[in-house]
C-alpha cells in the first residue's frame, strides 16, 4: 500500500468520525430535551482542583499534543521530498499515458477513436520512423504559378501534375536526444512547414491542442527516447546497414542503383538540350516567352548538376557525405525526404546541401560562417550542441532554434567528417579520415 493510499485512507477515517461525532450530539439533544443552565451559570472546579491534578493533566495533555506536532512536523520534512517526488512522476506518468493516447493509431494498444491524433501511422507505432503520403508541387518554371493543376494540364504541361510522394518521417526515438523539450514543444506546437509534419497546437493558428496537450505529446516523445549509446550505434547501421538490412552504402553500391543514377543523368543531358534548343527557336521579341525558356534552361541544369553529383555519390563517396545524408540532408537537400534511389529521375532532388528546410551550405557559406582561427571549434560547437533560439552563432548567424544537436547521437569522428564534407560540398573529397582537423573536439 503506497503512502498516498495511506493518506487518503487516514482521510477518509477522520471526515467519517466527525460526521458520527455531530450524528451522535444531534441525536443526544433530542434524547434529552430537559431544560440546562446556561454554561456560565454552572459551577466550575474551584482552586483546589484548576490548580492540582486537573492541571497537570491539562498540561500533560498539552505536552503530549507538542511532542506529537514535533513529530509530525519532522516526519513531514524528512518525508516531503520523497512525496513530492511521488506526486511528480505520478502527473508525468498521467501525461505520458495521455500522450501515448493522441500518438497512437488503430493498431496502437492506446488508440482512442475520438482522442487519438494518430501520429503513428507516419511516425511508427513505436516511435521508430515511417512515412508519410504527401503530395509535392511542380517547380517547373514552364508552369503557371496563377494557375490550378487542372488549368496548367489543359494547356497540355502534364510536368505540372503535382507528384505523390512517399516522405520518410523521422525516428522520433532521437527526438529527444537530438532537441530540448522547448524545441519539440515547438516542433509539435508549429509544426514543419514544407513537410508533412502539420502545425498541432492553438498557438499556430491553424492546430487544436492546448497546452497541456502539446506537453503530454512531448513528455510522451520524451518517454520513448533512447539511450546515446545505442543512437551513436544506429548512426553507423543507418549508413553501413546489419546483415538483415541493408544501410545507404550498401543502396550506393548496388549495381541497379548506379545504372539509375546514369539513366537519370542521360535524361537531364536530353532534358538541357531541348530547353536550350526552345530557347534559341524562341524570337527575341517574345520576351515573355524568351524569360520563362531561359528559366527552364537554369532549371533543367540545376537539375542536371544534381543528378551528375549523385551519380559520382553513387560511384565513391566519404563517409562524411554518407554521415552528412543520413542525418543532414533531410533539412539542407531539397526533397531528400523523399528521394529515391532506385528511382531518382522521378523524385528529382534539389543539389546536395542546398537548401532546404534548413539554410543553403553550398558556395562557401560554410567557410564564410564558421571562418577560421576559431571556426573550427565554433562549427564543432554548432553541429554537436546548438544555440537556444535568437542567440548568435557563427559569423553572423542568429539561431531559429530549429537546429538539432547531434552531439549525443554522433561520435566526435563523425561530426568532424561531417564537418570536413562540408567545407568542401561543392567539391566533395573522396574521403574524410578521422585524423580530419577538428580542433573542437574533446578528447
Amino acid at each position: 500500500m503506497s503512502f498516498r493510499t495511506v493518506l487518503i485512507l487516514i482521510n477518509i477515517a477522520f471526515f467519517a468520525a466527525v460526521i458520527g461525532f455531530i450524528a451522535y450530539r444531534v441525536l443526544s439533544l433530542r434524547r434529552n430535551p430537559h431544560h440546562r443552565e446556561p454554561e456560565n451559570l454552572t459551577p466550575f472546579f474551584d482552586d483546589e482542583v484548576m490548580e492540582g491534578a486537573h492541571l497537570e493533566r491539562a498540561l500533560g495533555v498539552a505536552l503530549i499534543a507538542l511532542v506529537v506536532i514535533l513529530i509530525g512536523m519532522v516526519v513531514y520534512f524528512v518525508r516531503e521530498p520523497f512525496r513530492s517526488n511521488e506526486a511528480s512522476a505520478f502527473f508525468q506518468d498521467q501525461s505520458v499515458a495521455r500522450g501515448a493516447v493522441l500518438f497512437a493509431n488503430s493498431q496502437s494498444p492506446a488508440y482512442n477513436s475520438t482522442v487519438s491524433l494518430q501520429c503513428a501511422t507516419c511516425h511508427g507505432i513505436d516511435g521508430g520512423g515511417g512515412s508519410a503520403k504527401y503530395i509535392v508541387k511542380s517547380t517547373d518554371p514552364r508552369c503557371d504559378p496563377t494557375k490550378t493543376a487542372d488549368e496548367n494540364v489543359a494547356e497540355d504541361k502534364l510536368y505540372c501534375l503535382p507528384k505523390q510522394v512517399a516522405w520518410a518521417a523521422p525516428n522520433l526515438q532521437l527526438a529527444s536526444l537530438r532537441y530540448d523539450h522547448d524545441q519539440l514543444t515547438q516542433i509539435i506546437t508549429f509544426g514543419r512547414p514544407g513537410t508533412p509534419m502539420p502545425a498541432w497546437g492553438v498557438l499556430s493558428g491553424v492546430g487544436a491542442l492546448n497546452a497541456q496537450s502539446i506537453e503530454d505529446l512531448v513528455n510522451y516523445v520524451e518517454s520513448i527516447g533512447t539511450t546515446s549509446r545505442k543512437a551513436k550505434a544506429l548512426a553507423v547501421t543507418d549508413v553501413h546497414g546489419t546483415p538483415k538490412s541493408p544501410g545507404l552504402a550498401d543502396v550506393m553500391a548496388d549495381p541497379a542503383t548506379a545504372a539509375a543514377a546514369d539513366d537519370w543523368v542521360t535524361k537531364e543531358t536530353a532534358a538541357v538540350a531541348d530547353a536550350q534548343a526552345t530557347l534559341n527557336a524562341t524570337p527575341v521579341t517574345e520576351a515573355d516567352a524568351r524569360q520563362t525558356a531561359q528559366a527552364y534552361l537554369d532549371y533543367t541544369r540545376q537539375n542536371l548538376q544534381a543528378a551528375t553529383e549523385w551519380r559520382d555519390s553513387v560511384a565513391h563517396s566519404s563517409e562524411g557525405q554518407k554521415l552528412f545524408m543520413t542525418n543532414c540532408a533531410r533539412c539542407h537537400t531539397r526533397g531528400w525526404s523523399y528521394f529515391d534511389p532506385a528511382n531518382p529521375s522521378e523524385t528529382v532532388q534539389g543539389l546536395m546541401g542546398g537548401g532546404a528546410y534548413g539554410p543553403n551550405l553550398r558556395q562557401g557559406d560554410v567557410d564564410s560562417q564558421f571562418p577560421a582561427p576559431d571556426g573550427e571549434a565554433k562549427l564543432y560547437a554548432w553541429i554537436s550542441e546548438g544555440v537556444p533560439q535568437y542567440q548568435a552563432y557563427g559569423a553572423r548567424g542568429i539561431s531559429s532554434g530549429r537546429m538539432p544537436h547531434f552531439g549525443a547521437v554522433l561520435t566526435t569522428s563523425q561530426i568532424c567528417q561531417i564537418m570536413a564534407y562540408e567545407r568542401n560540398i561543392d567539391t566533395p573529397p573522396l574521403t574524410t579520415a578521422n585524423d580530419t582537423e577538428c580542433v573542437a573536439a574533446p578528447s
